[in-house]
This record gives structure tokens, sequence and C-alpha cells, in this order.
């Protein structure tokens, strides 16, 4: 269990939101929320996915693993400027 890439997934430049990939085919996406990176949902794609094969969720130690996992990747990519992709501004409200 190793996140293998991310990508910037929407949101906003205040909040941009992030979708990082593992290797065992669960998918991960982190909002920002505050300037902290939050857990918001995950995915399961592909044949030999952790969920097709457990048969149920990542959930406790290792969902928080995960998580932590994504935040260090996200913010190493981050830090080498990796995300280049425009996001739209904060709505004026």
């Amino acid at each position: 269990m190793k996140p293998i890439s991310s990508l910037i997934n929407g949101g906003t430049k205040k909040s941009p939101r992030y979708a990082v990939h593992f290797d065992d085919g669960m998918t991960i996406i982190i909002q920002t929320v505050s300037g902290k990176l939050e857990y918001e949902n995950m995915l399961s794609v592909g044949l030999d996915s952790y969920f097709l094969k457990k048969g149920k969720w990542p959930k406790g130690k290792n969902l928080d693993q995960r998580v932590e996992l994504c935040r260090e990747f996200i913010q190493k990519n981050i830090k080498n400027n990796r995300y280049r992709s425009k996001l739209k501004d904060e709505p004026e409200g």
C-alpha cells in the first residue's frame, strides 16, 4: 500500500481537492478545509483492488494510515510544484 500518483481534482485556489491513487487500486479524495488536508471520500478502481480482494473498505488504522500517506504525498508534490492545474477563484458572496 503506497501512493503511486495524485492529481488536482477540482476545488478552488483556496481549497483545492486532490485524488491520490494507491498501488492496490484504492483512490482517496482529500479536500482542503481551512488550510488542512481532510479525508473526503474513497474509490475502488481495477480488478485487483483492495476492496475486491478483501470484500471490505479500509477503515480504522488502515484508513488513518492511508490518509496520512496522502497528506505526505500531496505536501511533497506541492513543494515540488507538481500541481499546475488552473483552479477557479472563490466565488464572491
